[in-house]
């Protein structure tokens, strides 16, 4: 009941919900609710633009679909690309910790409250995707209502937790958001090759391999 009242609190940018949600360090319950809402918004989209799109034969695997639809590739972008920079951009800009230091307790405290905030996000703009399917045209870009409400929301919601998680003035909030956008490419590199993944999850390997080693070496030097 906690998690979900700190959603909403933290749907009515209520600072004190969104520390909570930090301060709980809920990571798994962020990822399954972050990943439950993105399949909401992604079965709702392809539902809705199934008549326009044109699949091959091995789209009736279960396996095939499921990596369609892109859960895997933005979980490890987020979670190994985003999510870090964000959180060592925050930091930096605070000016608390000299140069680029980005510790595990800072990138838990981030995870714990921006997944849950961003799968709530997903979740609220699905009914737009069902209800609004058609396409705006701004400039030479084509966007959908849904995709659009959410981008607009994201940008809000992940701003005003950047600022209040890091301390930060409101134009440093929104410029540690658009530095850490320059990422996305790495996003879209990751959905169209899969070796790109396969390196993502060997590197976060490596690095809690790397941790691991550290702690214990730490720990033998106190003891001696």
């Amino acid at each position: 009941m906690r998690f979900f009242s700190n959603l909403l609190g933290m749907l009515v940018f209520r600072t004190k919900s969104l520390r909570l949600q930090a301060e709980s360090r809920m990571v798994f319950t962020g990822i399954v609710f972050f990943s439950s809402g993105f399949l909401a918004y992604a079965l709702v989209r392809n539902h809705v633009y199934a008549a326009l799109s044109e699949l091959p034969e091995t789209a009736s695997e279960p396996v095939y679909i499921f990596w369609q639809l892109n859960l895997i590739q933005t979980l490890l972008f987020l979670l190994t690309v985003f999510v870090p920079i964000l959180a060592l951009l925050g930091n930096s800009i605070k000016g608390e910790v000299p140069g680029f230091v980005l510790s595990g307790r800072d990138y838990v405290l981030h995870v714990s409250a921006l997944l849950p905030l961003w799968g709530l996000l997903f979740f609220l703009t699905a009914p737009v995707q069902w209800m609004a399917p058609h396409f705006l045209s701004i400039g030479i870009l084509d966007i959908s209502v849904g995709m659009l409400a959410r981008s607009v929301l994201t940008a809000v919601y992940t701003a005003w937790a950047v600022k209040r998680l890091n301390f930060l003035t409101t134009v440093q909030a929104l410029g540690v958001f658009v530095l850490s956008c320059l990422t996305i490419p790495f996003l879209f590199i990751m959905t169209y090759t899969w070796y790109a993944d396969v390196l993502s999850i060997l590197a976060v390997l490596v690095f809690l391999c790397f941790r691991w080693i550290r702690g214990r070496r730490v720990k033998k030097e106190e003891k001696t």
